[in-house]
């Protein structure tokens, strides 16, 4: 039973609950103390009579890694007690500050409260949005001052519940003619995010608006969807080879 123990958890439930309130939670996880496990290279950690602990002169102090399959994830807590729940050999736990922590380590990926009953797993392209100030999902217009190479492929798995989110939203937009989903790899990121191309005849800004009211919750599962308009595109005949995400091609001459 997971009882909160402070602001920062109690948050924690409401933005699992609801995912309305997971920006906010972000916003505010960012500037809270956490707290991390510390461990020893070998040297005993021997707690006084007071109960403070004693370090050894020249004892080196270590992050342990949470483990998901062969992936190590740096552990951080909510509260103290999360942390020697889930650590019971000889540690430390430290207070730190969450963005002073992502700071540290820009590209690892993160678990909050592993072994707790809440909790959540921060990927690096989740890190540096969220050292970015970028607190929130919400589709964003991104101009690229030069060419940029992109990778696209097949994912092996179709992810039929972001196709049909995608479908439900783009078909109710009349200048929409056709829609295509794929894999990309992107200069510098060394995460595949998803790559929607689209093909239609009116305002970007509404495709852009159906696009957000399609990502709500957990649906990108971490990853980030890019989506390009395919007039003029240097990749559309590779994006039109994707997975359909409109129910049909109206009006499109493609």
């Amino acid at each position: 039973m997971f009882e909160p123990e402070n602001d920062i958890e109690r948050l924690l439930m409401r933005a699992s609950a609801e995912p309305a309130e997971r920006p906010g939670f972000a916003r505010a996880l960012m500037d809270a103390e956490v707290f991390v496990v510390l461990v020893s290279d070998g040297s005993p950690i021997v707690p006084g009579p007071d109960g403070k602990v004693t370090i050894p002169q020249g004892t080196k102090l270590t992050l342990p890694s949470a483990m998901r399959g062969e992936e190590r994830l740096i552990p951080f807590f909510t509260a103290p007690s999360r942390a020697r729940i889930w650590f019971k050999d000889d540690h430390i736990v430290a207070p730190d500050r969450t963005r002073d922590l992502f700071e540290r380590y820009p590209d690892a990926p993160f678990l909050l409260n592993p072994g707790s009953d809440y909790g959540k797993e921060f990927t690096p392209r989740e890190v540096k949005r969220l050292l970015a100030g970028q607190f929130d999902d919400g589709p964003r217009t991104i101009v690229t001052e030069e060419p940029q190479q992109v990778l696209l492929g097949h994912p092996k798995e179709i992810p039929v519940t972001l196709i049909a989110a995608l479908a439900r939203e783009l078909d109710g937009v009349k200048t929409v003619q056709g829609a295509w989903l794929m894999l990309a790899m992107l200069p510098g990121n060394a995460e595949q995010s998803w790559m929607l191309g689209v093909d239609h005849s009116g305002a970007w800004q509404d495709v852009q608006d159906a696009i957000g009211r399609a990502l709500t919750g957990d649906i990108l599962k971490g990853r980030i969807l890019d989506a390009v308009p395919l007039e003029g595109s240097s990749i559309a005949s590779t994006l039109r080879t994707g997975i359909p995400v409109t129910a049909a091609e109206r009006g499109s001459l493609h």
